[in-house]
């Protein structure tokens, strides 16, 4: 009896070993890690169908090299936004994704600094973007795109210089005129002796100018040349262009 019941035992045993050694047992299953998340997927962009359908320029002015202005716009479904692109004289200056309303449209404004003097193309481009229900932010669809542009001009400040000789004197007015008014004046005289050039620094607030030179005339030779140049700025910054004027004083 005793021998019988230790060969069962002993059975049980190996038998237990051979599966463990064959790979019978099923292994223990762990805990699915922390943060994983079985089962979900992004939802993937939606651009069928998506149009920006209006997209107009209110108006853009440029006062003081600031350029302000907007305008409205309007998608059609799945799009409820957009995202703007705004170029001036085809530089890009920025981008702005906006979420419309009900009625998937809205408004857009844009202001940038700072625009030089003279006349510029302003341009804004629209795509259609595509908002979840929780306003994250937006998938942009590279098709059903549009644009528009606007020209405008900033207005420049001009720099005028008067100059005139008597027999042994020379001397220059300046002043200035459009832009902003309100203009701070500059002057600058360079001078050219036997070969060498003297420059004096700009001076700033002085309109008007003179300076000892004998007039050349047919009986005299020019050995000295002197060139004034000037320039204004106006109250919001704009410089004009410099302009100058040229003068010899003769030698007898």
């Amino acid at each position: 009896m005793r021998n019988s019941l230790l060969r069962s035992v002993l059975r049980a045993s190996l038998s237990g070993l051979m599966l463990s050694a064959c790979g019978g047992m099923p292994d223990e299953v762990g805990p699915t890690p922390a943060g994983e998340d079985l089962g979900t997927q992004e939802a993937a962009l939606d651009c069928a169908g998506a149009n920006v359908t209006t997209l107009n320029i209110g108006g853009m002015s440029s006062w003081g090299g600031v350029l302000s202005g907007g305008g409205n716009w309007s998608v059609t479904y799945p799009a409820n936004g957009v995202k703007l692109s705004f170029y001036v004289d085809g530089v890009w200056r920025g981008d702005q994704t906006l979420q419309g309303d009900a009625n998937r449209s809205g408004t857009w404004s844009f202001n940038d600094s700072s625009i030089s003097c003279g006349s510029h193309t302003f341009q804004v481009r629209a795509y259609p973007a595509v908002y979840d229900s929780s306003g994250n932010p937006p998938g942009t669809c590279a098709t059903g795109s549009t644009s528009k542009t606007f020209s405008f001009s900033q207005g420049c400040p001009t720099a005028n210089l008067s100059c005139s000789q008597i027999p042994y004197s020379a001397s220059c007015t300046g002043s200035g005129s459009g832009g902003t008014g309100g203009y701070t004046h500059f002057m600058q005289d360079v001078y050219t002796e036997n070969g060498v050039t003297n420059a004096n620094p700009w001076r700033e607030g002085g309109t008007s100018w003179g300076a000892y030179c004998p007039l050349v005339t047919g009986g005299t030779t020019a050995t000295r040349q002197i060139t004034v140049y000037y320039k204004v700025i106006d109250s919001s910054g704009a410089q004009s262009p410099v302009v100058s004027r040229t003068m010899y004083c003769a030698t007898r």
